[in-house]
């Protein structure tokens, strides 16, 4: 099966920062599916993401979620001094505005399906074209 949204996509390291393992799973499928994305890691906390990026680890997009335990993933954003490109995935709405003024790529709400995620990837590869050393502009 073609993807019909791969053909015109490089291929982007990611990372999947989620508390919940269903959202974690769900994530890892949809970047199976995509032809366009390399998994580097699949975290389960706020904590682990630090460390991951700490360790001057990078990936081109960050799947991160907002509301985990310790650190919500607003805050965690606020602490790395350079961030990938970030989609935030939540099921609350009202942190777009806070989430946008961080300058993130885009926002999911989840639950949101196949079609929706790949324009956020869309979205990521597009803003990597236009300012490739730019992590959040």
């Amino acid at each position: 099966m073609v993807n019909e949204y791969s053909a015109s996509l490089p291929l982007l390291t990611c990372a999947v920062l989620d508390d919940d393992e269903i959202n974690r799973f769900t994530l890892e499928h949809y970047i199976e599916l995509s032809g366009s994305l390399q998994l580097v890691a699949s975290l389960s906390g706020s904590m682990q993401g630090l460390d991951f990026f700490s360790t001057e680890r990078r990936v081109d997009v960050l799947f991160l979620d907002v509301e985990m335990p310790d650190l919500n993933g607003l805050d965690m954003l606020r602490l790395l001094p350079e961030p990938p490109q970030v989609v935030l995935t939540t099921a609350y709405e009202d942190c777009a505005w806070e989430a946008f003024e961080l300058r993130v790529t885009d926002y999911l709400v989840k639950p949101f399906d196949y079609n929706r995620f790949m324009q956020a990837v869309q979205r990521v590869a597009e803003r990597l074209r236009t300012s490739p050393h730019s992590s959040r502009g």
